[in-house]
């Protein structure tokens, strides 16, 4: 069969789907995110920074303004006369109104004062009552001043004067007994100055080297005429009282240097000892600011006198005004005031305590620390260590009983002493006879 080659023929395509390339789909994807994401971000920035400026265009800010407060003129100087007038009237009413209301305040304050006593008026009411037993001490506190002749640079003389707080300490109805710590002051002549101002020429009856402490008598019929029935002596109070110590007291007399000073406050202490030759004298401290030259006397809450200002008590190391318990020096006392001379032995101690009795197994007695040099102690042999036990027919257990002992003697006794000398591990006893003499 013959081929028609003019037979017109066509061409048959196949159209296949192109395959699809994941890898490059991908990285459209993310590309159109990331430049989505970079244009927000930077969107965001732009209005941020534009947003303030854009914002003042729009509305733009006041500026505060500088002001101050502004000041009240004063009401006269916009006031005519006769207004002013009227003020003035309405400002005196309203004047008396507002004292008529403080005076009623007032009334109703003082009516509630006096229904219910305040916290405050019973602390102004408890130094009122200190202030008032004060008061009463003057009846008995005295001023003693020495003058004492002396000489200046140029060789001329002039008077020196000192002074210092007296106290009455007994009335035997022909004489007063005046007693003093004299500091150790020896002057030429003393006058006795009473609360009134008068005062009276006198001379020291008795004198205490070991306490400075003199009496001076004063006939009665010397004394002036507008003081003689007020004088009297001065209550001796209990200073061996246990119950002292946070008991509160009164310094009068010149507790601060200064004559008639006052000062209050609390014992502290009652166990401190003044030690002096031949006695030793139980201290009492308080919390009172101690002065160089201070001088007077301790009250207790009766009014009663319990301690003695003394300069030999004092000491840095207390930290306050030391007084010598009057109990003790009562004896003295007696003995200068009656004119009688003290014996006098020559020995310095300390009494043996119950702690270093237990401790130390030291006999009870006053354990000798010095023996002054010729005294009457050193010439009866007594040595440094010895225990005194006994003097006389008294049983010596403390130095208050040593002291006992040698006040109930005469110059010129005989005085039979025991003692201990510790020999090695024991203790000897000895028996002395001590010659006794006086001190001045």
């Amino acid at each position: 069969m013959d081929q028609d080659y003019n037979r017109p023929e066509f061409v048959r395509e196949t159209i296949k789907k192109k395959p699809v390339n994941m890898n490059k789909l991908l990285r459209r994807t993310f590309l159109t995110i990331a430049m989505a994401v970079i244009f927000g971000a930077f969107a965001c920035l732009t209005f941020l920074l534009m947003e303030p400026v854009i914002g003042n265009i729009i509305n733009p800010k006041e500026i505060p303004k500088v002001s101050f407060p502004e000041e009240e003129v004063p009401v006269d100087q916009l006031l005519t006369e006769e207004s002013k007038a009227q003020k003035d009237k309405e400002d005196q009413q309203a004047v008396l109104a507002e004292a008529k209301e403080v005076a009623r305040k007032t009334a109703e304050e003082s009516r509630q004062y006096e229904e219910e006593e305040t916290s405050l008026q019973r602390y102004a009411n408890i130094y009122e009552e200190l202030s008032n037993l004060a008061a009463n001490a003057r009846g008995y506190l005295v001023t003693v001043v020495s003058s004492q002749e002396r000489e200046d640079w140029l060789m001329g003389s002039y008077e020196s004067q000192k002074s210092f707080s007296g106290l009455i300490v007994a009335d035997n109805s022909q004489s007063i007994f005046i007693l003093a710590d004299m500091q150790g002051e020896n002057a030429d002549k003393y006058s006795i100055v009473f609360q009134d101002g008068s005062y009276v020429e006198s001379q020291i009856l008795q004198f205490d080297s070991q306490t400075d402490l003199a009496v001076f008598a004063i006939d009665k019929s010397a004394l002036p005429s507008s003081i003689r029935s007020s004088v009297m002596p001065a209550p001796l109070g209990n200073s061996y009282d246990t119950n002292l110590l946070g008991k509160p007291v009164i310094a009068v007399g010149s507790p601060q240097g200064i004559s008639n000073s006052l000062a209050y406050g609390v014992i502290t202490s009652n166990t401190a000892k003044l030690q002096l030759t031949d006695a030793d004298y139980g201290v009492i401290l308080t919390d009172i600011a101690a002065y160089p030259s201070a001088s007077g006397y301790l009250l207790d809450l009766k009014g009663n006198v319990v301690g003695v200002v003394l300069q030999k008590a004092q000491n840095e190391s207390y930290g306050g005004l030391a007084v010598v318990g009057i109990s003790e020096l009562k004896a003295l006392i007696a003995k200068l005031s009656n004119n009688e001379p003290r014996a006098y032995l020559g020995v310095r101690g300390n009494s043996v305590t119950r702690l270093i009795h237990e401790q130390m197994n030291v006999p009870y007695g006053v354990f000798v620390t010095e023996v002054e040099a010729g005294s009457p102690a050193m010439q009866a042999g007594i040595r440094n260590g010895d225990i005194i036990v006994q003097a006389g027919n008294i049983s010596v257990s403390s130095f208050t009983e040593l002291r006992t002992a040698l006040l109930s003697c005469d110059p010129q006794d005989t005085l039979q002493v025991k003692l201990l000398r510790q020999t090695g591990n024991e203790y000897q006893e000895i028996s002395t006879e001590v010659f006794i003499t006086t001190t001045e």
